[in-house]
C-alpha cells in the first residue's frame, strides 16, 4: 500500500524535468558569483545585473533563496551550500572562478548545478582544469579562432518544447551573442538562431573564421543558450547574452536566464515561466538620463525609489519637468505630475513650464500642465504669457486650448505688444481672429511703434495682413 501511494503520489504531482514537484517544495539556494564591472557604464555591470537577477528570484514566490558574491567567496562552504552557482564575469585572466577549478569540479561531481553567462563562458586559455570544469558542468565554453562574439539583433525565436522555454514568446534583442562554441555531446539548445552573414565577415580570433563563415553562409542555427546534464547529475545552462544591462530590463530576456537558473537547482519551471516581477533598481545613473533616453518605466523606478527627485535640485537651471518638457516626453511628463512636480515652477529663465511646452508645439503636455494647475498667465523675462508664444508659433489648436483654460489675451509683453502682434508676424487669419474674439485689441500701438497690421505687413504675411486691414481702424 505504501509503494502503491508513492506512485499515485508522483503521478500525482507529476515531473519537471526530472525533478518531482515534492522535491521542489525544498528550498534551494542560488549563488551569484559577479566578477567586477568593466567596459563602462551599462556594459559588464556584473554586480548591478546579478543584483536584479537575484532580486527577481527572491520576489518570485518560488521555493529559492538568491544571494550575490562579489568575487569568489573566501568562506568555501558557501560555494559548497548553494544548489546552483551562477557566474557572471569577465573571461580570460579576469576569470572570476580562476584558480577555483577544483571547488567547481567537486560542486558538479555532488550533482549541484552551474550557470555560466556570457564573458564568464571564456575560461583562461592557460587554466585547462577551469575549461574541463565548465565543458563538464554545463557542457559549452568559448574558443578562440573557432567562437565569435559580434554585437547583432536576435529576432524571431523559435521555443523548443523545454522547461527553460517555458512562457517565451519572442523578442527582438541586440546584444552582443556569442555563437559557434565548443560543446560537449548531449547539450540541448534552448535557443538556436540562424545569424546574419555580416557578423562574420572579417577574420580574427573573435569575429570569424572559414568555419564559422561557411556554417553561417549555409544557415545552420548558432546555439546561444543551452542547458546540459553532467554524468553525475548535475545540471548546467549556458547563455552567451549579457553584454548590455539593460537588456536585463526585458521581461522574456531576463525569464530565459531565470528559467535556466531554478532549472539547474531542480526547480520545476513554471508552465508560464518564472513569475514575471519588475526591477527595481533603475537602470540609469539618473533620473535626468532616464528621461533623456525616454524610458517612462526607469523614471518611475528613479521615484519609486527617492519621491524627493520629482522637485529636482534647487540648484540646477532646470527641474525634471522642465526636461521632460524639452525632450518631449510626454509619458514622462504625467508621471512626473502624478507625483507632485510643480506646473508652475519656472526654469533658470523664467520660463514656465506651460510656456515649454506651447514652444514645443505639444498639445498634450499643454492639456496636462493645464489640468495640473498650471499658471495659464505666468510671465517669462520678455513678459511673455504662453499665449504670447502660442501666436508666436501660430498654434491655433494650442491658442484655444490656453483660451479655454484662462488665459488673457489683453495682456501687453514689456514691449507693449498683445499676443496679437506675436501672430500678426507669421500667423493665420484663424488664429487672429480667435485672438481678436478673445479680447485683443488690433488697434493697440506697441513701445516700438507698431500695431498687429503693422508687423503683418513687415513681414510678408499676406494672408494675415488682409484679415487685419479689414478689423484694424485707421490711424
Amino acid at each position: 500500500m505504501l509503494l502503491l501511494f508513492r506512485c499515485l503520489l508522483g503521478l500525482g504531482l507529476g515531473l519537471v524535468g526530472g525533478v518531482s514537484s515534492l522535491e521542489a517544495t525544498e528550498m534551494r539556494r542560488i549563488l551569484f558569483v559577479a566578477g567586477p564591472p568593466s567596459h563602462g557604464p551599462g556594459l559588464h555591470e556584473f554586480p548591478r545585473a546579478c543584483d536584479l537577477l537575484a532580486d527577481a528570484l527572491n520576489r518570485s514566490g518560488l521555493p529559492v533563496r538568491a544571494e550575490v558574491s562579489r568575487g569568489w567567496p573566501a568562506d568555501a562552504a558557501v560555494v559548497r551550500g548553494a544548489d546552483t552557482l551562477v557566474i557572471y564575469s569577465d573571461g580570460l585572466q579576469d576569470h572570476v572562478a580562476r584558480g577555483h577549478a577544483g571547488a567547481l569540479a567537486e560542486r558538479i561531481a555532488s550533482g549541484r548545478g552551474l550557470v555560466v553567462l556570457h564573458f564568464a563562458l571564456e575560461p583562461p586559455q592557460d587554466d585547462a582544469g577551469l575549461r574541463a570544469a565548465l565543458m563538464n558542468g554545463m557542457g559549452g565554453v568559448f574558443e578562440v579562432d573557432w567562437s565569435v562574439n559580434p554585437t547583432w539583433r536576435l529576432v524571431n525565436q523559435q521555443w523548443p518544447v523545454h522547461p527553460v522555454a517555458s512562457g517565451l514568446r519572442s523578442w527582438d534583442i541586440e546584444d552582443e551573442w556569442y555563437f559557434h562554441l565548443r560543446f560537449a555531446a548531449g547539450i540541448e539548445p534552448v535557443l538556436a538562431v540562424a545569424p546574419p552573414t555580416k557578423t562574420v565577415e572579417a577574420d580574427g580570433p573573435r569575429t570569424g573564421n572559414p568555419t564559422v563563415r561557411a556554417a553561417v553562409a549555409a544557415g545552420v542555427p548558432q546555439v546561444v543558450a543551452w542547458t546540459h546534464r553532467a554524468s553525475s547529475g548535475a545540471r548546467g545552462f549556458g547563455f552567451t547574452g549579457g553584454h548590455f544591462l539593460r537588456n536585463w530590463y526585458d521581461d522574456g530576456f531576463r525569464t530565459l536566464v531565470l528559467n535556466g537558473i531554478i532549472w539547474t537547482a531542480g526547480v520545476p519551471v513554471p508552465p508560464k515561466g518564472v513569475p514575471i516581477v519588475q526591477p527595481t533598481a533603475p537602470l540609469h545613473a539618473t533620473i535626468d538620463e532616464a528621461i533623456a533616453r525616454g524610458d517612462v518605466d526607469d523614471a518611475r523606478r528613479h521615484l519609486d525609489r527617492d519621491a524627493a527627485l520629482v522637485h529636482g535640485s534647487e540648484r540646477a537651471r532646470m527641474r525634471p519637468l522642465h526636461q521632460a518638457i524639452l525632450r518631449r516626453r510626454p509619458e514622462i511628463v504625467q508621471l512626473l505630475l502624478e507625483r507632485g512636480a510643480d506646473p508652475r515652477m519656472p526654469d533658470g529663465s523664467l520660463r514656465s513650464p506651460l510656456q515649454m511646452a506651447v514652444e514645443r508645439g505639444d498639445i498634450i503636455v499643454v492639456e496636462a500642465l493645464l489640468r495640473a494647475g498650471a499658471e495659464v498667465n505666468g510671465r517669462d523675462k520678455a513678459g511673455w504669457t504662453p499665449l504670447h508664444h502660442a501666436g508666436a508659433k501660430n498654434q491655433l489648436e494650442i491658442a484655444r486650448r490656453l483660451i479655454a483654460g484662462g488665459a488673457d489675451a489683453k495682456i501687453l509683453s514689456q514691449l507693449g505688444g498683445t499676443a496679437l502682434h506675436e501672430a500678426a508676424v507669421g500667423g493665420g487669419p484663424d488664429l487672429l481672429r480667435l485672438l481678436i474674439e478673445s479680447g485683443a485689441d488690433p488697434a493697440i500701438v506697441s513701445q516700438t511703434g507698431v500695431t498687429a497690421l503693422d508687423l503683418a505687413r513687415q513681414y510678408g504675411n499676406a494672408p494675415g495682413a488682409a484679415f487685419l486691414e479689414s478689423v484694424t481702424p485707421r490711424r
